[in-house]
């Protein structure tokens, strides 16, 4: 390299260092600027990261909640005695796998019968599959202007039952003792049924539907 070069180069590096150590700076100011800037970019961050997260929450239960509904199937447990003995089975949480309609009020010989059509979802598939009637044994049925319980049964041998056909079955309830009033609306609730065969002890079905109907 010639000295000229070596010179110049050496002229213009004292020029730089010169302008930067003259340059005008305050300490406290730089302090303070760098604290804003630090201050401010979390603020930032947290508010987007919040919004991104509220916005996938709500996809994710927009998209799931009803398969997920839809999805809920019954489970076999173990009827368990005091004394933890075994004394028979029962199909919990039904509720999803059979469909209940109320039809038209009927009498017979002066007593009120409300007909409950059932209607398995998917009567090839245990435990549906392997039961000839259906019994409804527990329920209650409601006042709809009062909220009144005008009925309530849990005992299996007043229940009211019905044979299977294609997945279906028809079961007569006696409301008579109900004392309901002509073009006034009801609701059953229903709480347990018993599935029954020949072969078999009555499988306890539970869950929990709900009909409308008019006297």
């Amino acid at each position: 390299m010639r000295i000229s070069e070596l010179e110049s180069k050496l002229r213009k590096h004292a020029q730089i260092t010169k302008s930067v150590m003259q340059a005008p700076f305050d300490l406290n100011e730089e302090i303070k600027n760098m604290e804003v800037h630090t201050m401010r970019k979390p603020k930032i961050t947290m508010k987007r990261t919040l919004a991104i997260a509220a916005v996938l929450a709500l996809c994710i239960i927009t998209v799931t909640m009803t398969p997920l509904a839809n999805s809920i199937r019954g489970f076999f447990s173990d009827i368990v005695r005091f004394d933890g003995a075994i004394t028979g089975t029962k199909y919990e949480n039904a509720t999803n796998e059979i469909i209940v309609n109320a039809m038209e009020l009927t009498t017979d010989n002066g007593n009120d019968i409300i007909p409950l059509e059932l209607a398995f979802e998917k009567p090839n598939e245990a435990p549906f599959a392997y039961i000839q009637e259906i019994a409804v044994s527990d329920y209650m049925l409601l006042d709809e202007t009062t909220g009144e319980i005008l009925k309530l049964e849990c005992y299996p041998e007043y229940s009211g039952k019905g044979t299977i056909n294609d997945g279906k079955a028809v079961v007569n309830l006696s409301i008579d003792d109900a004392k309901l009033k002509s073009g006034e609306e009801y609701t059953i609730v229903i709480e347990k049924m018993y599935g029954l065969s020949k072969a078999d002890a009555p499988l306890h079905i539970t869950g929990r539907w709900a009909c409308k109907f008019v006297k």
